[in-house]
């Protein structure tokens, strides 16, 4: 197919961003269209908290299952198809949640969302920095990430805000099961999904690869994470990062999975007036945007550095955790739930940061896989662990309990701090040199 001039062309800085953020973009306005109602569909439907969390458990697990043999396979048979794999398996997850009327399907469904998940971490990130490189030009590589960056901010306020009002908007138009109630959040969602997967095909242009060698090399898991965590343990502030990685699982999972049974307690839990969850998606995406913004500008004066930055957003973060858990009215609800998001926003940036300056070129990729296996370890134990507490008592505790699980792990960033000093620097130095 050949490359298309203009605005999409693949031969400009312009056209290969554009490209990229018309994707991203797309996708996650998909993503965020039936999440704020995702876990009042799911208790709609009759399952428990209990239930709701084991199914998140066991997606996370999949993705930290799957993830580097999958990121190898990206590597070796080219990013566009198992981008398209990916999309697949999260569209006929959500085909399934939409009609999921027992355990089976539920199990399903996270079964699906893992495979979906792990195939699709970088897939399409790698072909787009790899485009960008293979201009005949240099290019700002953090310029566009930061423009691609703001584009899923956008649309993720976008689909969150929507999504959340569809119920209400469409509930007097007598739809039929099971596009009723909150079914048709997520039915957007699956529309929206099947046309990314059409750009997919469209617009991601990429030679032929013949990647048997790299495909056996891919397969080898074990021996790659263990590769991994010993260079993770010599690495000094790797430690402190996998931990407060984790932690940020845990907080992301529990604000996720408990914000919608929280605000039921106030708002009521019907698709008739679902618009106050479009309204609070809005919060939410707004206040990511708005701290990815705040990092843009003023990160880099923060002081102390990104340690201090990230340990900072941490407190912040577990204090609005526990304002939405004691929350007294509506006001408290949306304060709690946007500050929270924009700690998260803040959060990511200065770890990522902090993780990409701490370990040698050589070796980023395994280690930002470690990382990632971290992380989705914390889902895993916030969905199962608090799941229960959540079903068991109330989801008010549940998050109260995730609160101070983060606010204690904040501390981890004291110890980047205080690894991150010259010895620390020369011991990063030798272990660039050996590999």
């Amino acid at each position: 197919m050949p490359s298309r001039r203009g605005f999409l062309s693949l031969e400009s800085e312009r056209g290969v961003t554009a490209r990229f953020a018309l994707l991203s973009g797309l996708q996650e306005f998909a993503i965020w269209l039936p999440l704020p109602v995702l876990v009042l569909h799911m208790t709609d439907r009759g399952f428990d908290l209990a239930a709701i969390g084991f199914a998140f458990a066991v997606r996370a697990v999949l993705v930290v299952a799957l993830e580097v043999p999958t990121g190898g396979l990206a590597d070796a048979i080219g990013r566009r198809p198992i981008a398209l794999v990916s999309q697949a398996a999260t569209f006929l997850s959500f085909l399934l949640l939409l009609f999921a009327l027992g355990p089976a399907t539920l199990m399903l469904y996270a079964v699906f969302q893992g495979i979906g998940a792990a195939l699709h971490s970088g897939a399409l990130e790698a072909w787009y920095v790899d485009r960008l490189k293979a201009l005949e030009y240099e290019v700002s590589l953090q310029k566009n990430l930061a423009t691609i960056g703001v584009a899923q901010t956008a649309a993720m306020l976008a689909g969150a805000a929507i999504g959340g009002s569809l119920p209400a908007l469409l509930s007097g138009s007598e739809l039929p099961w099971p596009l009723s109630g909150f079914g048709i959040a997520l039915f957007a969602g699956l529309v929206l999904r099947a046309f990314v997967m059409y750009l997919t095909i469209v617009l991601v242009e990429e030679p032929e690869r013949r990647g048997t060698q790299r495909l056996a090399e891919a397969l080898t898991t074990p021996a790659v994470v263990r590769d991994g965590l010993r260079l993770a343990l010599r690495i000094p502030v790797m430690p402190y990062l996998l931990v407060a990685g984790a932690a940020m699982g845990v907080a992301t999972i529990s604000l996720e999975t408990f914000w919608q049974p929280i605000a039921s307690l106030t708002f009521g839990a019907d698709p008739e007036t679902s618009g106050v969850y479009g309204f609070l998606g809005f919060v939410l995406g707004a206040s990511g945007l708005l701290g990815s913004l705040a990092v843009m500008r003023y990160g880099d004066r923060f002081p102390g550095g990104p340690a201090a930055l990230a340990g900072a957003s941490q407190v912040l973060k577990a204090g609005a955790m526990i304002l939405l858990a004691l929350h007294a009215t509506g006001a408290g609800v949306a304060v709690g739930l946007g500050v929270a998001f924009f700690a998260l926003a803040t959060q990511n940036v200065p770890h990522d940061t902090l993780l990409n300056e701490a370990v040698p070129s050589e070796r980023r990729s395994i280690m930002l896989s470690i990382n990632s296996l971290v992380f989705f370890l914390g889902v895993a134990l916030g969905s199962s662990v608090l799941g229960y507490v959540a079903a068991q008592q109330d989801p008010r505790l549940a998050l109260c309990i995730g609160a101070l699980f983060t606010l204690v792990t904040a501390v981890a960033y004291v110890g980047v701090a205080l690894a991150a000093r010259p010895r620390g620097k020369e011991l990063v130095a030798e272990v660039s040199d050996e590999a």
